[in-house]
């Protein structure tokens, strides 16, 4: 299996919701208690670059459980979650130990650092029409290592609620208030970048879906005919499509 970073479909957005202007009414998307513990199924494809100019797809499955095991303070005395990241490939492995991250809750928003990387994963209060740079805390340049391949997956994200309050089924729960937002969906010649998070209230994290592909299929001259047709699952060349969704909680 390869082991990819996580970042965490596309449509239309809903705004037909109407949500009353007060912070303290969305803290529930992202509970922070703890003993709180979220499970998740990860399906991930990883892209590379293989012998003979040809592409290698790498299908893998890994079981995830996330803690909120203790509290800490930051540098400047702000109240933080920490997260104990554990991983197996099966269910009847035991879990093994891969990461220790934070979060945190402020009168601005929900804050998640994720190998030092800091995202502004809400902004309070919530309305149907919120929009806000999730990754100011970041460069945005930044090349990261996915299959020993650098990339950039950062740049154009911007962060908006499709809809709010509503309810949704993801695996085998059917949940009644979720929040779903979309984080970045940008396509051009040679890059896809699609990030989409649902949360369900008192739960938090429920369902995300994430394409960090490259190609330079379109970059060729002349460009091919099926250049703008072409699925990305067929002409990508490196990257990941992931796909997290919730199996069990408390």
């Amino acid at each position: 299996m390869v082991s990819i970073l996580l970042f965490a479909a596309c449509g239309e957005r809903q705004t037909e919701t109407f949500v009353p202007d007060d912070p303290a009414a969305f803290y529930s998307y992202y509970p922070l208690e703890i003993g709180k513990f979220t499970e998740y199924r990860v399906d991930s494809i990883v892209y590379d670059f293989a012998v003979g100019g040809s592409t290698m797809r790498d299908s893998s499955l890994t079981y995830v459980r996330e803690v909120l095991a203790d509290t800490l303070r930051d540098n400047t005395g702000a109240l933080q979650y920490s997260i104990e990241r554990y991983e197996r490939n099966d269910t009847s492995a035991a879990w093994n130990l891969k990461a220790i991250w934070t979060c945190a809750l402020n009168d601005i928003g929900a804050i998640r650092t994720e190998n030092n990387q800091r995202f502004l994963k809400l902004i309070f209060p919530l309305d149907r029409r919120s929009a806000w740079d999730g990754n100011l805390y970041i460069d945005t340049n930044q090349e990261i290592e996915i299959a020993g391949e650098r990339m950039r997956p950062f740049q154009n994200w911007f962060y908006e609620v499709d809809s709010i309050d509503v309810s949704a089924n993801v695996g085998a729960f059917t949940f009644d208030s979720t929040l779903l937002v979309t984080e970045v969906n940008e396509t051009n010649a040679i890059e896809r970048r699609l990030s989409r998070v649902r949360y369900a209230r008192n739960i938090g994290l429920v369902w995300r879906e994430q394409w960090i592909l490259d190609s330079q299929y379109c970059n060729q001259t002349p460009p091919p005919a099926d250049c703008n047709t072409k699925p990305w699952t067929e002409k990508a060349e490196r990257g990941y499509i992931l796909r997290q969704t919730l199996i069990g909680f408390n």
